[in-house]
């Protein structure tokens, strides 16, 4: 009887890869990327308000410590603190390079479907329009699926991707080993 079920489910498995490979015979692994023009407006404050907002803060800090024992030297030390990390703070000492093999252009302002040919490696997904663009769907076809594609931004359902920005997208396929 034991022998009987392991028949059985040999037999089954079978059968779906039989029927998982017919299902996906006509169509070759990749995805498809779907886009939308679309964005949200959200209220901000502008780089001079926070930056006066930020100062406002240091001057508050800078007289509320010199009014305590013992905190002039704070204070001074605060001030040096500040200046040297707003001196250093905007300026990298390293760039990025990245090399761009497989990139996808976001070319159509009114939305569309990008098509991922390849498996098995990272694809720029790249809005070269003049608007802010969402990611309405994203669609494994061919036995492939959506694996993480180990760069930031991912390219999520409902991502926004503003204008000459980009995100990525993985499509991972294992072909299925004979029986």
């Amino acid at each position: 009887m034991k022998q009987m079920g392991k028949w059985g489910l040999k037999g089954l498995v079978g059968l779906f890869g039989m029927a998982a490979s017919a299902a996906y015979a006509g169509s070759a692994p990749g995805g498809v990327v779907g886009y939308a023009p679309g964005s949200v407006a959200v209220p901000t404050l502008s780089e001079w308000t926070l930056i006066g907002l930020g100062l406002l803060l240091m001057v508050v800090a800078y007289r509320v410590l010199r009014t305590r024992a013992n905190g002039r030297l704070l204070a001074n030390l605060l001030v040096l603190g500040g200046a040297a990390a707003a001196g250093l703070g905007g300026h990298s000492l390293m760039g990025n390079a990245n090399a761009v093999a497989y990139q996808v252009d976001m070319t159509s302002a009114t939305g569309g479907a990008l098509q991922v040919t390849w498996t098995n490696v990272t694809y720029t997904v790249s809005n070269t329009t003049a608007v802010t663009q969402t990611i309405t769907s994203i669609s494994a076809v061919g036995g492939a699926f959506e694996s993480d594609p180990l760069a930031t931004p991912r390219c999520t359902v409902g991502l926004q991707v503003p204008a000459s920005s980009v995100c990525y997208v993985r499509f991972t396929y294992i072909p299925p080993v004979p029986l």
